[in-house]
């Protein structure tokens, strides 16, 4: 794989990681604005759809940055030498990707706890 598709590739994925939090952060205030103004009884529905966004943010965001990282580790001696390598490199992924796991979850707990009490 040559650089210029290798760092094509971890921008793609790096821009689906962003597409996927920003899809769970505008749900997330949706799903909080129906709690909010919303009528009554609509607690399992908001429920379900808590679970899936989490789920969702959680496993697809992972998905996207363990694939940057894998990137990463398939780097030439050549490519390695770039700023753009040396850039990727200096980022802690495993870090991102438990920080947005747990954020996400946190928010989603949150929802929850919104919604039945």
């Amino acid at each position: 794989m040559d650089p210029q598709l290798r760092s094509e590739i971890s921008m793609r994925r790096l821009d689906h990681y962003y597409d996927v939090m920003r899809t769970s952060i505008f749900a997330y205030v949706a799903i909080a604005a129906v709690i909010g103004f919303g009528a009554e009884g609509v607690a399992l529905p908001l429920i379900v759809l808590v679970l899936v966004i989490t789920t969702y943010g959680v496993l697809a965001g992972k998905t996207a940055l363990e694939d940057v990282e894998n990137l990463r580790g398939d780097m030439t001696e050549e490519f390695a030498q770039t700023s753009f390598a040396q850039g990727l490199k200096a980022r802690n992924l495993k870090g991102l990707i438990l920080t947005s796991n747990v954020l996400l979850g946190l928010i989603g707990l949150s929802e929850l706890i919104a919604i039945v009490f």
